[in-house]
């Protein structure tokens, strides 16, 4: 099976892609005027295509924020039957190829911090970085993917034209010995369910942090709603906090054994590259 990638601008095409978008979130989809609108004004609307069939999409459009444009990627999509295939990660290099190519330098999104798929694409594969955390952001979402959860949102940056030059290299052994660092865990209870575990340390001379999240939260949420509640709180006062310290959160590890997804917290005026697969 062969997969290609195209932009999408037409009637027929964004038809396409609201009746996908309504089979993923089990909800009314955005209104094809106003995906139209996008696309024939700055937006970017890009499906992935798997044998002639549409199984995935990512929507974005023009933003503007403290005098700087940027390409606002609102939605990504995939079909269910085609997910860890490595399709989220071509349609978001797809839309960054055609954004240097229309004069964008800057593409922002939000995700939900707890949902480890997305996390790990986000900032350890494609080198976005999460730079705010906005509580309850898009009020209360009954869809199939968020349930009756607050919707907070991290909001990441990722800047096109940014080279890394002379960063330190985390490769596995970095992280394992900064273990000690960890400022959130993750401990198992008795019904083999992680819940959050917070540590005290001395974080003023830490040259990064980590902080553990379960790695299938939706199945978490699924057998225990007051658990994924309790996630969602203490993530949320810790990484507010980190924000306002001016930490942010550049990079993920993802721990198999563990079954969790380390954030990586390093100074916002630090960065580094990230070096091979942890499994």
């Amino acid at each position: 099976m062969s997969l290609s990638l195209q932009i999408l601008e037409t009637i027929e095409q964004l038809k396409e892609m609201a009746k996908l978008e309504e089979e993923i979130w089990k909800t009314a989809p955005v209104p094809l005027h106003q995906t139209l609108t996008a696309a024939k004004n700055g937006g970017i609307v890009i499906g992935a295509y798997m044998d002639g069939k549409l199984v995935g999409f990512v929507y974005s459009f023009p933003g503007f924020r403290n005098g700087e444009v940027y390409l606002c990627s609102h939605m990504m999509g995939i079909d269910a039957s085609f997910r860890d295939r490595g399709i989220g990660y071509r349609l978001k290099r797809k839309q960054a190829e055609e954004a240097r190519r229309r004069g964008y330098r800057v593409i922002r999104w939000t995700y939900d911090p707890l949902q480890s798929r997305n996390g790990y694409l986000n900032l350890a594969k494609l080198g976005a970085v999460g730079v705010e955390y906005v509580e309850n952001c898009y009020g209360e979402m009954n869809d199939a993917l968020n349930g009756q959860l607050p919707s907070d949102r991290f909001i990441v940056e990722w800047r096109l034209d940014e080279r890394p030059t002379g960063e330190r290299s985390l490769a596995k052994a970095d992280l394992l010995k900064a273990r000690s660092l960890t400022v959130l865990e993750a401990g198992q209870r008795a019904d083999g369910l992680l819940q959050p575990v917070p540590r005290d340390i001395d974080e003023t001379a830490a040259p990064l942090l980590l902080t553990a999240i379960p790695l299938d939260f939706p199945q978490l949420k699924e057998r225990d709603f007051a658990l994924a509640l309790e996630w969602r709180l203490a993530t949320r006062a810790l990484f507010q906090r980190l924000l306002v310290e001016e930490w942010i959160a550049a990079g993920a590890w993802r721990c198999l054994e563990e079954g969790v997804l380390y954030y990586i917290w390093k100074r916002r005026s630090e960065r580094w590259q990230q070096k091979g697969e942890e499994e």
